[in-house]
């Protein structure tokens, strides 16, 4: 059997990959939008009755959940990874996870005169951001970073922050790796929590 502690992440992909949103979870399965952020974020275990729930919406059984959770990734072809766009700001985010033991990764494409006015980020894991192409600013703690191609930023864990585009004709391509502070932190994960 696989390890239910990490099944958070595996329950996203599957409901991704069948398009269904969060809120039409909530809604089938009877259980909370924030209840099921949570569980896929691994901040909380889900109770089998409530894993159970969750994999009839899906299509699943409990048995495969827990098996495709137990596989270890070794390698995230391109068309798997998940892929969140926001329209409204102009923004396509491709994540990588391997299991939080290894962090996560982030591919983010930020078109140019994206509009990110009023919105800060706070995560509680450490970011390190490399910029492929184009240029960047990072605001953070009242002091602003501008970064160009083969720039590197380190964004502690908690830290309130945002990014800009800082051009009008190019988008600027960054690659983040997240890192967990430590071990200690594991019951308390937050992927990420958005300020307005």
């Amino acid at each position: 059997m696989g390890n239910i502690h990490n099944i958070g992440t595996n329950i996203r992909r599957m409901r991704k990959a069948q398009r269904i949103t969060l809120q039409q979870l909530a809604e089938s399965s009877g259980l909370s939008v924030g209840y099921l952020s949570n569980v896929e974020r691994n901040v909380t275990s889900p109770t089998l009755i409530n894993l159970q729930k969750i994999c009839e919406v899906l299509k699943t059984s409990l048995g495969d959940l827990l098996e495709r959770n137990e596989r270890e990734k070794i390698v995230i072809r391109k068309d798997e990874r998940e892929i969140t766009v926001d329209e409204e700001k102009n923004t396509r985010i491709e994540t990588l996870e391997f299991g939080k033991e290894f962090g996560s990764c982030l591919y983010m494409t930020i078109e140019p005169e994206s509009n990110f006015e009023g919105t800060v980020w706070q995560h509680e894991c450490h970011e390190v951001g490399t910029i492929i192409s184009g240029e960047m600013r990072v605001e953070m703690e009242g002091v602003s970073y501008d970064l160009r191609e083969g720039d590197t930023i380190l964004v502690k864990a908690h830290t309130p922050h945002c990014c800009y585009n800082t051009s009008k004709t190019e988008a600027v391509v960054s690659y983040w790796f997240r890192i967990w502070p430590s071990e200690s932190m594991e019951e308390n994960f937050s992927a990420e929590e958005e300020i307005e």
